[in-house]
């Protein structure tokens, strides 16, 4: 039944006040450039835009090819400024792919493969609001329904067929501020992706100076050595030949890890592709077994990429074409990575590896490839140093994560009339609260260590007592399990003896903060830290109402309110095995839970506690499952 205000259409429930028309009622004609020879070696007074330049809702005019003399008359179609332009041919991933052309410059033309729209309707249209329409889903598939070619590499839209498609149709107002409110978002967006780049920046010019030595901190002054991987290594070896761990030796059990070149992410460990061997063969390839804390480096894809072995596996075992470096004591695990990714190591990485496509080195040339090392207190300093610019960047990232997120549900809620707007902008955010959207708290621009201190303020607020003392331990597991109500990360939270435990909201982030501004006051005595409200707790407090976090909190204090410690500790370890064993595919169980606490080093102590026993761990697993799937 179609509820009131709404109707139904042959291209679903719109609402009342909504038409239906054909793309042709918004342009009448698509105008495509010709292909031409180009040369990046030239410097041209005239460029193609390259197909790759659509994507996103966005043409990026800086991609283009300089075009050859000879070409120039045979251009048509120049690039316009505020015009939309579709990838009439492309992959059928990519066919249909539409952007909005923000700017223009001089002598750009189109390709044959993309059209721009001419002879658009802006009475009953706006321009921006289309190109929005147009790159949801729903849009992209219908235009995609309508390639053809017998390629499956290539696809064709015909004109006739894209002018046919059917959209809605709002008042010409609601497009505007449609496309206003969704405008704003990528602002924002466009914001965080620039702060992004910047702190990358700043980051790449830190690690260059700061690598080399050209840049000293402030109480070291000794010497640099070049040493190689070879001299700093207890121990270096690659993975066993394919022969030797091929798909026959698999398991859907999870037993032992294989490390493969995906794992070794840009920014760390990636938890792709999880593929396990059984005890026994790995037994038989002893020498490829893998500690956490080991040094892991790809030979191709790309090689000499480095990253440090995480600690959420029973045990790891090496991939054909990975190497692994286990570090003497003279050399800080995170440096060396950093390390890696250096000029003066990526320079001997380039000169010394072979092949065409895929470059790719050996573990006899990465022996002797060198790096440059100071003292180790002086690379445990660099590392911390380059280690808060990561979570500098990664808190951006997650930032950018919601914000693409946020921007997603705007455009399935607005361009489909699920939301109205009509007069003002500010009515999508009233609408997003009313409509419970799973989306961004409307904060202003600070970081994710001035949020955690908030949110300390707001736990000592609700759960302190005068009987019932608030040790960091508890904050910790409660702050924890609020991030995953909130569905925020909590990356920073490690395996620590205590459950998941952040040294990071400790010493740099979150507590120190809450603790500089008075939201909190600290106190240390026999039985640890202690916390109670500081005489600042009312700034705090604003800033949840703002943040519209009273809910989160509400719910927080419904759930554990009157929660022991141990359960506390109970809960958040449950609940982080059952993530990570989510993660990995693997079904969740007493056992499992248990098999992956007897795995980490840090947790196996807790199987003989007495509020772990099989009975608990049941309990907890039933509780972490009805808060949080």
């Amino acid at each position: 039944m179609v509820k009131p205000g709404y109707k139904q259409t042959e291209i679903g429930v719109i609402p009342e006040d909504w038409e239906t028309s054909s793309l042709s009622a918004a342009f009448q004609k698509l105008e495509a450039g010709v292909s031409v020879n180009s040369d990046n070696a030239l410097s041209s007074e005239y460029h193609i835009l390259k197909t790759s330049a659509v994507h996103d809702g966005v043409v990026d005019t800086a991609e283009t090819k300089p075009v050859i003399p000879q070409d120039y008359l045979r251009l048509k179609c120049p690039l316009v400024k505020g015009s939309i332009i579709i990838s009439r041919m492309n992959t059928p991933a990519l066919v249909g792919e539409c952007g909005f052309t923000k700017d223009a410059k001089a002598g750009t033309y189109l390709p044959d493969r993309l059209w721009q729209i001419q002879n658009f309707n802006k009475s009953s249209f706006d321009f921006v609001w289309l190109n929005y329409l147009l790159n949801t889903k729903q849009y992209r598939d219908a235009v995609r329904a309508t390639a053809t070619g017998t390629s499956n590499s290539m696809k064709n839209i015909s004109k006739e067929r894209m002018l046919d498609i059917e959209i809605p149709r709002p008042p010409i107002n609601e497009q505007e501020n449609i496309a206003a409110a969704l405008s704003e978002v990528d602002e924002l967006i466009n914001l965080v992706e620039k702060q992004i780049d910047k702190k990358k920046a700043i980051k790449q010019g830190a690690m260059q100076e700061l690598l080399t030595g050209k840049r000293r901190l402030p109480g070291f002054s000794g010497e640099w050595e070049t040493r190689t991987l070879h001299e700093i290594s207890n121990e270096m070896v690659d993975g066993p030949f394919g022969s030797n761990l091929k798909t026959e030796h698999y398991t859907t059990e999870r037993q032992v890890r294989i490390i493969q070149l995906s794992n070794i992410g840009e920014a760390g460990w990636n938890n792709a592709n999880v593929k396990y061997t059984t005890f026994s063969h790995a037994a038989e390839l002893q020498r490829c077994i893998v500690q956490p804390g080991s040094i892991l480096i790809a030979k191709m894809m790309p090689a000499g990429r480095a990253i440090i072995c995480p600690d959420n596996e029973k045990s790891y075992i090496l991939g054909s074409d990975v190497v692994k470096v286990v570090p003497n004591s003279s050399v800080d695990s995170r440096y060396l990575v950093y390390a890696t990714k250096s000029r003066f190591y990526l320079d001997q990485i380039a000169d010394d590896t072979q092949g065409s496509t895929r470059a790719r080195t050996s573990v006899s040339k990465l022996r002797k490839t060198a790096i440059l090392f100071p003292e180790k207190d002086e690379q445990i300093a660099i590392a911390d140093i380059l280690s808060e610019m990561d979570m500098e960047i990664a808190t951006l990232e997650e930032k950018l994560a919601k914000y693409r997120q946020v921007k997603q549900g705007m455009m399935q809620q607005l361009l489909t009339g699920k939301i109205r707007l009509k007069n003002d902008v500010e009515d999508l955010r009233q609408a997003e609260q009313a409509n419970a959207v799973k989306t961004l708290p409307a904060r202003t621009a600070h970081n994710r260590q001035f949020d955690d201190a908030v949110s300390i303020a707001a736990i000592v607020d609700t759960f302190y007592s005068d009987k019932y003392p608030l040790g960091r331990v508890k904050v910790q597991k409660l702050l924890y399990l609020l991030h995953r109500h909130q569905a925020v990360s909590v990356s920073d939270f490690k395996k620590k003896a205590a459950g998941p435990y952040a040294d990071t909201v400790r010493y740099k982030g979150g507590e120190p903060i809450a603790k500089k501004n008075k939201y909190i006051v600290s106190e240390n005595g026999k039985q640890g830290t202690r916390y109670s409200r500081g005489e600042n707790m009312a700034q705090a407090l604003n800033y949840v109402e703002r943040w519209g976090m009273q809910s989160d909190l509400q719910w927080l204090k419904e759930n554990f309110l009157h929660t022991v410690r141990n359960d506390l500790e109970l809960f958040a370890t449950v609940d982080m095995a059952i993530c990570d064993l989510n993660e990995a595919g693997v079904p969740i169980s007493v056992a499992s839970i248990k098999d992956l606490i007897a795995s980490s080093k840090e947790w196996k102590a807790k199987l003989s506690k007495t509020y772990f026993s099989d009975r608990d761990i049941a309990r907890a697993i039933k509780k972490c499952t009805e808060l949080f799937n």
